[in-house]
């Protein structure tokens, strides 16, 4: 299939006299993709300001975007989202004064998530637009071509702007608000149930040649989708709780830490129930995993050049974070490999 298939096929309406078809209009992909790449820049917008006035404790509504420096609103059209801070050289329209790039990178970094998010979740049966097979390859010898539905598409452009927001946080101020947190596990549960097909399990299914492999498939009923969710946050936020309180116990006892401070943020154990109330359980004991992985990974450089204090400023929100959109893109395989690397030994 091309990627100007169609996105809506024609499909059997039992309540139309004689089972006629209902006939939808064809929606190119590319069309999709392209919307889906300027409403990300849009949100991304939006995030700009999440990021900057939510640690602040300041409303994301009221005043309306405005410079910095000088104060004055800035216009609609000098509000465009990336178009406009190059067409501004990155400056303010009315007192000159610069704009950090940042504006401009989140935009566009959301504008490519949303892109991502999409062609993840492709329509049963269709293969996966503008190259991006890749994401939603079969699993196992009886997967299928979409593990996740249409439909999933809003709930994971969600779970991407938390994720956003909680990185940035972190690396501004240390901190992942409780809005993002706490706010992204009730989300998830809620969503999990209203849409179960959030929710992938894995299943151990005899292939054709005889061989078990692992198959994901979606969940199918509400009440499984909230319990995977559930588990999920559960098995998520656990053991970095309990990392926090041993960690903190044995820092004390050897004066490495002061009596008030703790080896590991509470916000970390918040921010992980919020990705795996989204992810599941699975995806959420490998964000534990990859983020360790992916924040020593980060800090041996720093650790071969001498600047060992630089890691005290080093917060572990946004290797979650990055552990949990590679959970997204590549779950069910990293499930399978993982699976068949353990059966191996």
């Amino acid at each position: 299939m091309t990627d100007f298939q169609s996105l809506f096929r024609t499909v059997a309406a039992p309540g139309l006299p004689g089972g006629a078809a209902l006939a939808l209009r064809p929606v190119p992909w590319l069309a999709l993709a392209v919307f889906s790449a300027v409403l990300g820049a849009c949100v991304g917008s939006f995030l700009n300001v999440c990021i900057y006035r939510i640690p602040l404790d300041q409303s994301v509504i009221r005043p309306g975007s405005h410079c910095m420096s000088c104060g004055k609103p800035i216009r609609w059209y000098h509000n465009i989202p990336v178009l406009s801070y190059f067409a501004l050289r990155g400056k303010c329209a009315s007192c000159g004064a610069p704009f950090s790039f940042r504006y401009a990178a989140v935009e566009l970094l959301v504008a490519f998530l949303f892109v991502l998010v999409f062609c993840l979740c492709p329509p049963a049966g269709a293969d996966a637009p503008l190259g991006m097979r890749w994401l939603a390859a079969p699993v196992g010898a009886t997967g299928v071509p979409a593990l996740r539905a249409l439909w999933t598409v809003p709930v994971f452009w969600l779970f991407v702007c938390g994720l956003v927001v909680a990185t940035f946080v972190d690396l501004d101020h240390m901190i992942i608000p409780d809005s993002v947190s706490l706010g992204g596990a009730a989300a998830g549960l809620v969503l999990s149930a209203l849409v179960p097909e959030t929710q992938l399990r894995f299943v151990f299914a005899e292939g054709p040649d005889g061989a078990a492999s692992l198959v994901a498939a979606a969940a199918a009923t509400w009440r499984e989708g909230l319990a995977l969710s559930a588990l999920g946050a559960a098995a998520g936020s656990a053991p970095l709780w309990l990392v926090r309180v041993i960690g903190t116990w044995w820092f004390r006892r050897r004066g490495r830490i002061g009596a008030d401070d703790h080896a590991m943020g509470l916000g970390d154990v918040k921010f992980i129930a919020a990705l795996g109330a989204f992810l599941g359980w699975h995806g959420a004991l490998f964000c534990i995993a990859g983020g360790a992985f992916l924040g020593v990974a980060a800090a041996l450089p720093l650790m071969a050049l001498g600047k060992r204090r630089l890691l005290d400023r080093i917060p572990f929100g946004p290797y979650l974070a990055l552990a949990g959109l590679l959970w997204l893109l590549w779950g069910p395989r990293l499930a399978a490999a993982w699976t068949f690397a353990f059966a191996a030994r």
